[in-house]
Protein backbone atom coordinates (compact mmCIF):
# COMPACT_ATOMS: atom_id res chain seq x y z
CA UNK A 1 0.00 0.00 0.00
CA UNK A 2 1.46 3.34 -1.06
CA UNK A 3 0.70 6.17 1.32
CA UNK A 4 0.88 9.83 0.33
CA UNK A 5 0.66 13.02 2.34
CA UNK A 6 -2.70 14.77 2.17
CA UNK A 7 -3.35 18.06 3.98
CA UNK A 8 -6.82 18.64 5.41
CA UNK A 9 -7.41 21.68 7.58
CA UNK A 10 -4.12 22.16 9.41
CA UNK A 11 -3.38 18.44 9.59
CA UNK A 12 -1.17 16.29 7.37
CA UNK A 13 -2.67 12.84 6.87
CA UNK A 14 -1.11 9.70 5.40
CA UNK A 15 -3.64 8.14 3.02
CA UNK A 16 -3.66 5.59 0.19
CA UNK A 17 -2.80 7.29 -3.08
CA UNK A 18 -5.87 5.76 -4.75
CA UNK A 19 -8.09 7.51 -2.19
CA UNK A 20 -7.16 10.85 -3.73
CA UNK A 21 -7.41 9.83 -7.37
CA UNK A 22 -10.32 7.34 -7.49
CA UNK A 23 -14.02 8.18 -7.23
CA UNK A 24 -15.37 6.55 -5.18
CA UNK A 25 -12.22 5.82 -3.16
CA UNK A 26 -11.42 2.11 -2.67
CA UNK A 27 -12.34 0.50 0.63
CA UNK A 28 -9.36 -1.88 0.66
CA UNK A 29 -6.77 -2.21 2.08
CA UNK A 30 -7.75 0.92 4.07
CA UNK A 31 -10.38 3.58 3.45
CA UNK A 32 -10.15 7.36 3.31
CA UNK A 33 -12.76 9.65 1.78
CA UNK A 34 -11.49 13.16 0.96
CA UNK A 35 -15.06 14.25 0.17
CA UNK A 36 -15.92 13.91 3.89
CA UNK A 37 -13.71 16.86 4.82
CA UNK A 38 -16.77 19.02 5.65
CA UNK A 39 -17.98 16.30 8.02
CA UNK A 40 -14.65 16.44 9.84
CA UNK A 41 -14.48 20.26 9.74
CA UNK A 42 -17.79 20.44 11.62
CA UNK A 43 -16.54 17.92 14.18
CA UNK A 44 -13.43 20.02 14.85
CA UNK A 45 -15.50 23.20 15.22
CA UNK A 46 -18.08 21.63 17.53
CA UNK A 47 -15.44 19.95 19.66
CA UNK A 48 -13.57 23.23 20.04
CA UNK A 49 -16.79 25.05 20.91
CA UNK A 50 -17.95 22.50 23.48
CA UNK A 51 -14.69 22.34 25.40
CA UNK A 52 -14.35 18.62 26.15
CA UNK A 53 -10.93 17.24 27.07
CA UNK A 54 -11.15 13.63 25.82
CA UNK A 55 -12.11 12.49 22.33
CA UNK A 56 -12.74 8.98 20.95
CA UNK A 57 -12.62 8.36 17.21
CA UNK A 58 -14.19 4.91 17.41
CA UNK A 59 -14.03 4.13 13.66
CA UNK A 60 -10.72 5.81 13.02
CA UNK A 61 -9.41 4.29 9.79
CA UNK A 62 -6.28 6.29 8.91
CA UNK A 63 -7.14 8.65 11.76
CA UNK A 64 -8.41 11.62 9.76
CA UNK A 65 -10.97 12.81 12.33
CA UNK A 66 -9.11 12.01 15.53
CA UNK A 67 -5.81 13.44 14.29
CA UNK A 68 -7.48 16.63 13.13
CA UNK A 69 -9.02 17.10 16.58
CA UNK A 70 -5.64 16.47 18.22
CA UNK A 71 -3.82 18.84 15.85
CA UNK A 72 -6.40 21.63 15.54
CA UNK A 73 -8.08 21.74 18.96
CA UNK A 74 -5.41 22.29 21.64
CA UNK A 75 -8.10 22.15 24.33
CA UNK A 76 -8.44 18.39 23.86
CA UNK A 77 -5.95 16.69 26.16
CA UNK A 78 -6.18 13.15 24.74
CA UNK A 79 -7.52 11.45 21.62
CA UNK A 80 -8.18 7.72 21.37
CA UNK A 81 -8.25 6.20 17.87
CA UNK A 82 -9.89 2.80 17.48
CA UNK A 83 -9.74 0.48 14.45
CA UNK A 84 -9.42 -3.26 13.85
CA UNK A 85 -7.43 -2.69 10.62
CA UNK A 86 -3.74 -2.83 11.59
CA UNK A 87 -2.62 -1.12 8.37
CA UNK A 88 -5.01 1.79 8.88
CA UNK A 89 -3.96 2.23 12.50
CA UNK A 90 -0.30 2.07 11.46
CA UNK A 91 -0.87 4.95 9.04
CA UNK A 92 -2.59 6.89 11.83
CA UNK A 93 0.38 6.34 14.18
CA UNK A 94 2.83 7.63 11.58
CA UNK A 95 0.67 10.66 10.85
CA UNK A 96 0.38 11.44 14.58
CA UNK A 97 4.17 11.62 14.78
CA UNK A 98 4.27 13.71 11.63
CA UNK A 99 1.88 16.24 13.21
CA UNK A 100 3.66 16.11 16.58
CA UNK A 101 0.57 14.99 18.48
CA UNK A 102 1.61 11.39 19.21
CA UNK A 103 1.96 12.08 22.92
CA UNK A 104 -1.74 13.05 23.07
CA UNK A 105 -2.94 10.05 21.06
CA UNK A 106 -3.70 6.47 22.06
CA UNK A 107 -4.17 3.77 19.41
CA UNK A 108 -6.48 0.83 20.10
CA UNK A 109 -6.47 -2.16 17.69
CA UNK A 110 -10.05 -3.24 18.34
CA UNK A 111 -13.52 -3.60 16.85
CA UNK A 112 -15.65 -0.56 17.66
CA UNK A 113 -18.33 -2.17 19.84
CA UNK A 114 -15.83 -4.35 21.68
CA UNK A 115 -13.81 -1.29 22.63
CA UNK A 116 -16.79 0.93 23.54
CA UNK A 117 -18.08 -1.78 25.88
CA UNK A 118 -14.86 -1.55 27.89
CA UNK A 119 -15.49 2.14 28.63
CA UNK A 120 -18.76 1.67 30.51
CA UNK A 121 -17.23 2.61 33.88
CA UNK A 122 -17.88 6.22 34.82
CA UNK A 123 -14.18 7.03 35.19
CA UNK A 124 -13.39 5.72 31.72
CA UNK A 125 -15.86 7.61 29.55
CA UNK A 126 -15.04 10.21 26.90
CA UNK A 127 -16.25 13.78 26.66
CA UNK A 128 -16.77 13.25 22.95
CA UNK A 129 -17.42 9.99 21.10
CA UNK A 130 -17.61 9.83 17.31
CA UNK A 131 -19.06 6.95 15.28
CA UNK A 132 -18.70 7.15 11.49
CA UNK A 133 -19.14 3.63 10.09
CA UNK A 134 -19.94 2.25 6.67
CA UNK A 135 -23.73 2.21 6.41
CA UNK A 136 -25.87 2.25 9.53
CA UNK A 137 -24.64 3.41 12.96
CA UNK A 138 -27.53 1.56 14.65
CA UNK A 139 -25.44 -1.35 15.94
CA UNK A 140 -23.04 1.06 17.67
CA UNK A 141 -25.51 3.43 19.38
CA UNK A 142 -25.89 1.61 22.71
CA UNK A 143 -22.15 1.14 23.21
CA UNK A 144 -21.37 4.70 22.16
CA UNK A 145 -23.92 6.13 24.60
CA UNK A 146 -22.41 4.09 27.42
CA UNK A 147 -18.91 5.33 26.53
CA UNK A 148 -19.89 9.03 26.52
CA UNK A 149 -19.42 11.00 29.73
CA UNK A 150 -22.26 12.68 31.60
CA UNK A 151 -22.68 15.97 29.75
CA UNK A 152 -20.58 14.81 26.81
CA UNK A 153 -21.41 14.70 23.10
CA UNK A 154 -21.98 11.69 20.85
CA UNK A 155 -21.84 12.16 17.08
CA UNK A 156 -23.14 9.65 14.55
CA UNK A 157 -22.97 9.42 10.77
CA UNK A 158 -25.55 7.42 8.81
CA UNK A 159 -24.81 6.64 5.17
CA UNK A 160 -27.85 4.37 4.80
CA UNK A 161 -29.86 7.37 3.65
CA UNK A 162 -32.07 5.30 1.34
CA UNK A 163 -33.29 3.49 4.47
CA UNK A 164 -33.84 6.59 6.63
CA UNK A 165 -35.41 8.52 3.73
CA UNK A 166 -38.10 5.97 3.02
CA UNK A 167 -36.91 3.82 0.13
CA UNK A 168 -36.69 0.73 2.37
CA UNK A 169 -39.42 1.26 4.96
CA UNK A 170 -39.21 -2.19 6.55
CA UNK A 171 -35.46 -1.90 7.08
CA UNK A 172 -35.93 1.55 8.64
CA UNK A 173 -38.49 0.23 11.12
CA UNK A 174 -36.15 -2.62 12.04
CA UNK A 175 -33.00 -0.52 12.45
CA UNK A 176 -34.42 2.71 13.86
CA UNK A 177 -37.79 1.71 15.29
CA UNK A 178 -39.87 4.13 13.23
CA UNK A 179 -41.54 4.57 9.86
CA UNK A 180 -39.90 6.98 7.37
CA UNK A 181 -41.35 9.18 4.61
CA UNK A 182 -40.17 9.21 1.01
CA UNK A 183 -41.21 12.74 0.10
CA UNK A 184 -39.87 16.29 -0.19
CA UNK A 185 -38.73 16.54 3.46
CA UNK A 186 -37.38 13.00 3.83
CA UNK A 187 -33.88 14.07 4.93
CA UNK A 188 -35.26 15.94 7.93
CA UNK A 189 -37.50 12.98 8.74
CA UNK A 190 -34.47 10.68 8.51
CA UNK A 191 -32.50 12.90 10.88
CA UNK A 192 -35.39 12.90 13.34
CA UNK A 193 -35.72 9.12 13.13
CA UNK A 194 -32.02 8.81 13.99
CA UNK A 195 -32.37 11.25 16.90
CA UNK A 196 -35.41 9.29 18.07
CA UNK A 197 -33.57 5.97 17.98
CA UNK A 198 -30.75 7.42 20.09
CA UNK A 199 -33.20 8.90 22.60
CA UNK A 200 -35.10 5.61 23.03
CA UNK A 201 -31.98 3.43 23.29
CA UNK A 202 -30.51 5.83 25.82
CA UNK A 203 -33.68 5.83 27.90
CA UNK A 204 -33.53 2.04 28.19
CA UNK A 205 -30.38 2.42 30.32
CA UNK A 206 -31.35 5.65 32.12
CA UNK A 207 -29.46 7.98 29.78
CA UNK A 208 -31.03 11.16 28.47
CA UNK A 209 -30.02 11.98 24.89
CA UNK A 210 -31.02 15.29 23.32
CA UNK A 211 -29.98 16.95 20.03
CA UNK A 212 -27.09 19.40 19.71
CA UNK A 213 -26.95 19.74 15.92
CA UNK A 214 -27.60 17.89 12.66
CA UNK A 215 -26.94 18.21 8.96
CA UNK A 216 -27.68 16.42 5.70
CA UNK A 217 -24.74 16.49 3.31
CA UNK A 218 -24.08 14.57 0.09
CA UNK A 219 -24.93 10.91 0.76
CA UNK A 220 -25.09 10.96 4.57
CA UNK A 221 -27.00 12.25 7.59
CA UNK A 222 -25.11 13.44 10.64
CA UNK A 223 -26.36 14.04 14.20
CA UNK A 224 -24.78 15.32 17.42
CA UNK A 225 -26.35 14.38 20.75
CA UNK A 226 -25.87 15.61 24.34
CA UNK A 227 -25.66 12.70 26.77
CA UNK A 228 -26.85 13.11 30.37
CA UNK A 229 -27.05 10.36 32.98
CA UNK A 230 -30.14 9.66 35.05
CA UNK A 231 -33.68 8.33 34.78
CA UNK A 232 -35.20 11.81 35.03
CA UNK A 233 -33.01 12.96 32.12
CA UNK A 234 -34.13 9.95 30.11
CA UNK A 235 -37.79 10.70 30.85
CA UNK A 236 -37.32 14.34 29.83
CA UNK A 237 -35.69 13.30 26.55
CA UNK A 238 -38.56 11.00 25.64
CA UNK A 239 -40.95 13.95 25.82
CA UNK A 240 -39.42 15.10 22.54
CA UNK A 241 -40.79 12.05 20.72
CA UNK A 242 -43.79 12.22 18.40
CA UNK A 243 -45.19 11.60 14.93
CA UNK A 244 -45.52 13.56 11.69
CA UNK A 245 -48.59 12.98 9.50
CA UNK A 246 -48.34 13.96 5.84
CA UNK A 247 -51.16 13.78 3.31
CA UNK A 248 -49.97 13.34 -0.28
CA UNK A 249 -53.45 14.25 -1.54
CA UNK A 250 -54.17 17.62 0.08
CA UNK A 251 -50.63 18.39 1.29
CA UNK A 252 -51.56 18.97 4.94
CA UNK A 253 -48.82 18.13 7.48
CA UNK A 254 -49.30 17.80 11.23
CA UNK A 255 -47.28 16.91 14.34
CA UNK A 256 -48.87 14.80 17.06
CA UNK A 257 -48.01 12.85 20.20
CA UNK A 258 -49.63 9.70 18.78
CA UNK A 259 -50.15 8.48 15.20
CA UNK A 260 -53.17 9.99 13.44
CA UNK A 261 -55.73 7.63 11.91
CA UNK A 262 -56.07 9.81 8.82
CA UNK A 263 -55.43 13.26 7.41
CA UNK A 264 -56.71 15.84 9.93
CA UNK A 265 -57.67 18.12 7.03
CA UNK A 266 -59.32 16.03 4.30
CA UNK A 267 -59.94 12.84 6.25
CA UNK A 268 -58.27 10.63 3.65
CA UNK A 269 -55.59 8.09 4.46
CA UNK A 270 -52.27 9.80 5.18
CA UNK A 271 -48.66 8.72 5.67
CA UNK A 272 -47.34 8.72 9.23
CA UNK A 273 -43.65 9.01 10.11
CA UNK A 274 -42.40 7.92 13.49
CA UNK A 275 -42.06 7.55 16.28
CA UNK A 276 -39.33 10.13 15.78
CA UNK A 277 -37.78 13.12 17.47
CA UNK A 278 -40.33 15.92 17.01
CA UNK A 279 -38.72 18.57 19.24
CA UNK A 280 -35.79 20.95 18.86
CA UNK A 281 -32.79 19.71 16.88
CA UNK A 282 -30.16 22.17 18.14
CA UNK A 283 -28.53 23.61 21.22
CA UNK A 284 -28.62 27.13 19.84
CA UNK A 285 -25.68 28.61 21.73
CA UNK A 286 -23.45 25.59 21.10
CA UNK A 287 -24.19 25.74 17.38
CA UNK A 288 -23.59 29.49 17.20
CA UNK A 289 -20.32 29.11 19.10
CA UNK A 290 -19.26 26.30 16.74
CA UNK A 291 -20.09 28.47 13.71
CA UNK A 292 -17.89 31.24 15.15
CA UNK A 293 -15.08 28.73 15.75
CA UNK A 294 -15.38 27.47 12.19
CA UNK A 295 -15.05 31.02 10.82
CA UNK A 296 -12.05 31.70 13.05
CA UNK A 297 -10.40 28.48 11.84
CA UNK A 298 -11.00 29.31 8.18
CA UNK A 299 -13.57 26.54 7.61
CA UNK A 300 -16.12 28.44 5.52
CA UNK A 301 -18.20 25.40 4.57
CA UNK A 302 -18.59 24.30 8.19
CA UNK A 303 -19.48 27.84 9.25
CA UNK A 304 -22.16 28.00 6.53
CA UNK A 305 -23.63 24.60 7.41
CA UNK A 306 -23.74 25.38 11.13
CA UNK A 307 -25.05 28.89 10.46
CA UNK A 308 -27.92 27.48 8.40
CA UNK A 309 -29.26 25.86 11.60
CA UNK A 310 -29.78 29.22 13.29
CA UNK A 311 -33.49 29.61 14.04
CA UNK A 312 -34.52 26.20 12.68
CA UNK A 313 -36.16 25.26 15.97
CA UNK A 314 -38.72 28.01 15.52
CA UNK A 315 -40.44 25.95 12.83
CA UNK A 316 -42.40 22.67 12.69
CA UNK A 317 -40.48 19.44 11.94
CA UNK A 318 -41.01 19.53 8.16
CA UNK A 319 -40.72 21.79 5.14
CA UNK A 320 -42.74 22.57 2.02
CA UNK A 321 -41.70 22.04 -1.58
CA UNK A 322 -42.69 25.11 -3.59
CA UNK A 323 -42.20 23.16 -6.80
CA UNK A 324 -44.68 20.55 -5.57
CA UNK A 325 -47.21 23.20 -4.56
CA UNK A 326 -46.91 24.96 -7.94
CA UNK A 327 -47.32 21.63 -9.73
CA UNK A 328 -50.44 20.75 -7.74
CA UNK A 329 -51.93 24.14 -8.59
CA UNK A 330 -50.89 23.77 -12.25
CA UNK A 331 -49.19 27.17 -12.22
CA UNK A 332 -45.78 28.21 -13.44
CA UNK A 333 -43.10 28.38 -10.78
CA UNK A 334 -43.72 31.48 -8.71
CA UNK A 335 -40.82 33.74 -7.62
CA UNK A 336 -39.64 32.57 -4.20
CA UNK A 337 -39.13 36.10 -2.93
CA UNK A 338 -42.78 36.91 -3.65
CA UNK A 339 -43.95 33.75 -1.85
CA UNK A 340 -41.79 34.61 1.16
CA UNK A 341 -43.08 38.17 1.17
CA UNK A 342 -46.71 37.04 0.98
CA UNK A 343 -46.24 34.72 3.98
CA UNK A 344 -44.42 37.37 6.00
CA UNK A 345 -47.11 39.95 5.18
CA UNK A 346 -49.67 37.45 6.48
CA UNK A 347 -47.81 37.32 9.81
CA UNK A 348 -45.79 34.14 9.35
CA UNK A 349 -42.09 33.36 9.80
CA UNK A 350 -40.20 31.94 6.81
CA UNK A 351 -36.77 30.42 6.15
CA UNK A 352 -35.09 28.01 3.77
CA UNK A 353 -34.76 24.51 5.17
CA UNK A 354 -31.18 23.50 6.03
CA UNK A 355 -31.89 19.79 5.52
CA UNK A 356 -33.08 19.52 1.90
CA UNK A 357 -31.61 20.86 -1.33
CA UNK A 358 -34.74 22.96 -1.75
CA UNK A 359 -37.62 23.74 0.53
CA UNK A 360 -39.42 26.31 2.64
CA UNK A 361 -39.78 26.23 6.40
CA UNK A 362 -42.62 28.26 7.85
CA UNK A 363 -45.06 28.27 10.75
CA UNK A 364 -47.89 28.65 8.22
CA UNK A 365 -50.10 25.71 7.36
CA UNK A 366 -50.39 24.18 3.91
CA UNK A 367 -53.48 26.27 3.03
CA UNK A 368 -51.62 29.49 3.82
CA UNK A 369 -48.65 28.36 1.69
CA UNK A 370 -51.04 27.66 -1.20
CA UNK A 371 -52.56 31.12 -0.88
CA UNK A 372 -49.09 32.69 -0.91
CA UNK A 373 -48.09 30.74 -4.02
CA UNK A 374 -51.31 31.75 -5.80
CA UNK A 375 -50.73 35.38 -4.90
CA UNK A 376 -47.11 35.24 -6.06
CA UNK A 377 -47.98 33.44 -9.30
CA UNK A 378 -50.63 36.02 -10.13
CA UNK A 379 -48.48 39.05 -9.31
CA UNK A 380 -46.80 41.24 -11.89
CA UNK A 381 -43.06 41.34 -12.54
CA UNK A 382 -40.90 41.50 -9.46
CA UNK A 383 -39.74 45.04 -8.66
Amino acid sequence: MKLVRHVEGKTTLLVPQASITADPPPTSPVFFNPAASLNRDITVALTAADGGETFCDSTAGVGARGLRVAREDPGVASVTLVDFNAEALGAARRAAALNRVAERCTFEPSETNAFLATRFGRDKRFDYVDVDPFGTPARHIQGALAATSDGGVLSLTATDTAVLCGVHEGTCKRRYGGAPLNNHFHHETGIRLLFGAVARLGAMVDIGASPVAAHSTRHYLRVFVRVRAGASRADAALKGMGYVTWCSRCGETQRSASPEAGCPSCGKRARVAGPLWAGNVTEEETVRSAARKAREMGMAGAAETLGSLDGVDGFPPWSFSLERVCSSLKVASAPEDRIYRALVDAGHRVARTPFEKKGLKTDAGYAEVVRAVKAAAGAGPAP
